[in-house]
């Protein structure tokens, strides 16, 4: 047997020691007892002449032997890696399986030796310290968890929980625990992955082991809610404590990621219940917050689309680098009163413009470009929904080509600095109407951008999650209802970025952008949606296949199997992280922009057939799908 103390004791092995040393007591007490009574028993009252002429002797040749295969079995079952008070089950088995395989060679030593060594032995005395050797040890590794576990039952209403991330947001949620007694929490411990901080005591709550000890943990310490305070976690590293909880059933929460912590304090109240985003929780980004604070602050900012999902996003991130004015339009009167009552409530100093435009109405995007003359303009308002815009291809066109238009010449004529325009990955080699609009719409404004004075750029990105009309609602529609969930393909994968992330992409790229320019966001690995279905309903408390069934319906018209971000290879990266950029040659600004009031002119009478055929000479990498 090979004998290691560092896989005996573990990268604490100086505070294991007196587990050693206490263990080392043990054995010869139960030795010397065994022998006790084993004389008491056969030669009472004639005790003292055979404790003298046969057991001490017997005892001292042996004891010695009998300590070392001990010790040696205890290090190798791994004894002296679990503490006192976490031990369970496992830790018994492991204790039984020590004491008796010591035990047998023992027996074997000493009879192959007795009679060289002239010394007796009876089977009864090796059994009986088998027997009260692995009781004493079980009994002393379990006395300390009884003793901690009989303290916090005596804690009425308080919750035992754990603390995974002894980093700053840990401590500081640790702090704020410990400083309000009328918390239901009570904390058990640190669970942390840096060696270096194993053993260690944060205001008097110990650093107690890492991610690979949290099932032990949670029922040696009866532990009922685990939470998450690590902001910069992946979303592999939240999927897998989430699923050991799953698993343990016990309760968790997490910390927002550190892109939604702006201010960087972390409180109780910013913990809440782990959600899909967090599973999909990409690596942190490092924003140039000083380059945007320097181009937003004081400026007059213009979004369309500013009620939706990435738009509203945009007015918040906006908000927060105190532009002079920041004016909304929208078509969705209740999408514009919602971010507008937020942001009022929220930034009470900014002075906020919210509009009802429909962005197809050039009049009306006069007159709110003429009184308010806007610095930068964020272009976002389009139709998105590919089956939907299959069923009604001229919309698509006059919304997310005629209103593009219209925005980027009004930006034009009333000397915008900047105007960007949001993008999508269904817009590279294009299978939907919904696309193939999104390319010209990028086509258009990088032609612009040679004859204006206006820096026009596009920036392309994927999914974002929870977005109106992405899966991840209707999924959990889907499930409240008790399934089915409707997966369009086995095999069908999609990119797929947080809301927060790609709006900080979108304004990062905005002050990078000298004009021109596609720039594209860096949108990690594709998420397949039959994963994303499952994480869902195991997070709902369900069980895939068991109670909420899965079901494929086949492809949408429109619909691709998998997307692409990029054309032909030509995109670069630039200094900003995540962001590539593709410079390709503009389209000639006459021929386009003569094109593009063809394809109008042809929309706006609802003469579909040619629209399509329009579209094709625009993007002939378009080809209409029949699914």
């Amino acid at each position: 047997m090979k004998v290691s103390l560092t896989s005996w004791f573990g990268p604490r092995g100086g505070r294991r020691w007196w587990l050693l040393i206490g263990d080392i007591a043990l054995i010869i007490t139960s030795y010397a007892a065994a022998m006790v009574a084993h004389a008491l028993i056969k030669y009472y009252p004639d005790l003292t002449q055979q404790l003298t002429d046969g057991y001490i002797k017997s005892f001292l040749y042996t004891l010695p032997l009998l300590v070392i295969l001990r010790v040696a079995f205890f290090g190798h079952f791994g004894l002296y890696r679990s503490g006192w008070r976490y031990a369970g089950l496992r830790d018994s088995l492991r204790i039984v399986q020590a004491t008796t395989l010591s035990s047998i060679v023992f027996i074997v030593c000493v009879v192959l030796t007795a009679s060289t060594l002239r010394i007796g032995y009876s089977p009864s005395i090796f059994i009986a310290d088998w027997l009260l050797v692995t009781v004493i040890i079980i009994i002393t590794r379990f006395s300390m968890r009884i003793k901690k576990e009989l303290i916090s039952w005596k804690r009425e209403g308080k919750k035992n929980i754990l603390i995974v991330g002894a980093g700053s947001a840990g401590v500081l949620l640790l702090r704020e625990i410990v400083n309000n007694p009328t918390l239901n929490y009570f904390p058990r411990g640190f669970i942390d992955d840096d060696a270096e901080k194993q053993g260690m005591i944060i205001q008097g709550i110990p650093v107690i082991g890492n991610r690979q000890d949290l099932p032990t943990l949670i029922h040696t310490l009866f532990v009922e809610e685990v939470l998450i305070a690590i902001p910069s976690a992946s979303g592999k590293a939240i999927r897998e404590i989430i699923e050991t909880c799953n698993t343990m059933g016990v309760k968790f929460k997490t910390l927002p990621s550190v892109t939604d912590i702006v201010d960087g304090k972390v409180t109780v109240s910013d913990l809440r219940d782990v959600d899909i985003m967090d599973i999909l929780r990409r690596d942190p980004i490092h924003l140039d917050t000083a380059r945007i604070k320097s181009s937003l602050t004081g400026k007059i900012i213009l979004v369309t689309g500013g009620g939706g999902s990435i738009g509203s996003e945009l007015c918040r991130q906006i908000a927060n680098y105190k532009p002079k004015e920041l004016i909304i339009v929208e078509l969705s009167e209740f999408n514009l009163y919602q971010i507008d009552k937020e942001l009022k409530h929220k930034f009470p100093e900014l002075k906020i413009f919210s509009y009802i435009a429909d962005i197809k109405n050039e009049a009306r995007l006069k007159y709110i470009f003429e009184q308010h003359k806007p610095d930068y303009v964020f272009h976002a308002a389009a139709y998105k929904h590919v089956p939907i815009m299959e069923q009604n291809p001229v919309e698509a066109v006059l919304n997310n080509i005629k209103g593009t238009m219209h925005v980027a010449q009004a930006a034009d004529k009333f000397g915008c600095g900047e105007f960007v325009m949001v993008s999508t990955d269904k817009a590279v080699k294009p299978s939907s109407i919904m696309g193939a609009t999104k390319r010209v719409a990028e086509m258009y404004v990088q032609s612009f951008n040679t004859i204006s004075n206006t820096n026009f750029i596009s920036v392309r990105f994927g999914n974002v999650l929870d977005s109106s009309g992405s899966v991840l609602p209707l999924f959990k529609e889907q499930i409240i209802r008790g399934g089915p969930v409707t997966v369009t393909h086995p095999e069908i994968t999609r990119f797929f970025m947080l809301i927060p992330e790609a709006s900080q992409l979108v304004l990062e790229a905005a002050t990078f952008g000298k004009g021109g320019e596609i720039f594209i966001l860096d949108m990690g690995e594709p998420v397949k949606i039959i994963d994303l279905a499952r994480n869902l309903i195991r997070l709902m408390g369900k069980q895939p296949g068991q109670d909420i069934s899965i079901m494929f319906t086949g492809l949408r018209p429109g619909e691709k199997l998998h997307e692409e971000l990029v054309y032909d290879g030509s995109e670069q990266p630039t200094k900003m992280e995540k962001i590539m950029v593709t410079r390709s040659e503009p389209r000639n600004w006459d021929d386009i922009h003569e094109k593009v009031c063809d394809i109008i002119a042809v929309a706006s009478v609802n003469n579909v057939q040619r629209t399509y055929e329009c579209l094709q000479e625009l993007v002939p990498e378009y080809k209409i799908t029949k699914n």
